[in-house]
């Protein structure tokens, strides 16, 4: 072999070895999308960070926006998200090949704007406030003002758990003069930037963003981790993560990192219970 043939040969193998090295390394990097319910999002996001400081090879995308328990589902379904983030258990005619996981617990609370002077409500008078029987503020509050109540068009897994656990509440149907919107978090920048109007939210991460905001005690009980681990406080619900048949790779190592006492802390950093 004379010169030029070795030059060809050497650059062919080098050729070679960048090619396969540049295979080995695409495959040794994994990527998962994650998305759906806003209401963990800043925790999972906290999560993905930690796991992926201490997996480089790992790629975690949390999608920032809010895309409610449905939008978790069938984002999972069509393939945009390898795993799903909704706000309650999956109903038996989700569930289908969908693998559901408990990830946290956050609580649901009763908010107003806190300049009015009100800091409790008893059941019945959140039953009468959210039917329309109830209209002014004066009438519990001292305060002038048309109460404006806000509600959700969909996926109000917060309503839910008052429905589940305030008597006059399971069948009450809502004001017709309510506001409806259609995120979580629309209802949260309402309540934060109009004095007089009431709404049922999770008290999360996005809740705490809200400076303006005061959750209700009731029945004489306030809306705290302490009452709740107490079960004096019942107004609380699951948050799980859903995926397309039991998961594999990526999303299992992930899945496990946020069930373990690391990945619990980061979930309960911002608002929310873990379950640990």
């Amino acid at each position: 072999m004379n010169r030029l043939e070795r030059i060809c040969a050497m650059a062919i193998a080098a050729a070679i070895f960048t090619l396969l090295l540049s295979v080995a390394l695409s495959s040794a990097e994994e990527k998962i999308v994650v998305g759906g319910s806003g209401s963990l999002t800043d925790e999972i996001v906290d999560a993905a960070k930690a796991y992926m400081a201490k997996n480089p090879g790992d790629n975690v995308e949390v999608r920032p926006e809010s895309m409610s328990t449905t939008g978790g589902i069938e984002g999972v379904h069509n393939g945009r998200f390898t795993i799903g983030l909704i706000s309650r258990r999956l109903n038996d005619g989700e569930k289908g090949k969908l693998v559901y996981r408990a990830i946290a617990r956050s609580m649901a609370g009763v908010a107003i704007h806190k300049s009015l002077p009100l800091s409790a409500l008893n059941d019945a008078q959140i039953c009468d406030i959210f039917s329309g029987k109830i209209k002014s503020w004066k009438e519990i509050a001292g305060a002038d003002g048309k109460i404006i109540v806000l509600t959700r068009k969909r996926d109000d897994n917060n309503t839910d758990t008052f429905r589940k656990n305030i008597e006059c509440f399971k069948d009450l149907k809502l004001t017709p003069e309510a506001l409806a919107l259609t995120r979580g978090s629309e209802v949260l920048d309402a309540l934060d930037k109009r004095p007089g109007t009431i709404g049922i939210v999770n008290m999360g991460s996005n809740y705490n963003e809200h400076q303006n905001l005061k959750a209700l005690a009731i029945n004489g009980v306030a809306p705290a981790a302490e009452t709740v681990k107490s079960d004096k406080y019942k107004f609380y619900h699951e948050h799980g993560a859903i995926t397309l048949g039991e998961p594999q790779g990526l999303a299992k190592r992930f899945l496990e990192y946020i069930n373990t006492p690391e990945g619990q802390k980061r979930i309960a950093s911002r608002g929310a219970f873990g379950l640990r």
